[in-house]
């Protein structure tokens, strides 16, 4: 990915995730992603203006979401679940068996979806979040299973 793409991405990041200022991923953190070879991204646009994206690693038959992200503006009117069933969609067809996520035990809104997209809890890595007041919060650990 391109500095210019990068920066946008780094931008809508930014904005995402502003109450939580303890996520200090910025541009060279994302540009640093891109420089992995199997890190690979989708992005979601309204109007041709990219509204939220998601990271993710792909090695051999598993994927791992990195992040996802949808601007604050555009939250709660279900293009979060576009992007993610999109990304559900591609990766079944590059014989994907297993996508792994973690997501904070108090962030509801992103368990209701990831829920909602068929993914399922199989694991909690305690204390594995900070905030800002220094409170340890706890990473669910979720998983889509393609194949049975």
């Amino acid at each position: 990915m391109g500095v210019e793409s990068t920066r946008i991405l780094a931008e809508i990041y930014s904005e995402a995730f502003k109450n939580m200022p303890e996520q200090k991923w910025g541009f060279s953190e994302l540009f640093e992603l891109f420089s992995i070879r199997e890190t690979i991204s989708f992005v979601i646009c309204l109007d041709a203006k990219p509204i939220g994206f998601a990271l993710l690693r792909i090695l051999a038959d598993e994927g791992e979401i990195i992040t996802f992200c949808i601007l604050p503006k555009w939250c709660n009117n279900g293009y979060g679940k576009i992007l993610l069933e999109r990304i559900v969609d591609i990766l079944k067809k590059r014989s994907i068996k297993k996508l792994f996520l973690e997501v904070r035990e108090n962030n509801k809104v992103a368990i209701k979806l990831y829920n909602n997209c068929s993914f399922k809890v199989i694991g909690r890595r305690k204390k594995y979040y900070k905030n800002n007041q220094a409170e340890k919060i706890d990473a669910l650990v979720m998983q889509y299973q393609f194949i049975k």
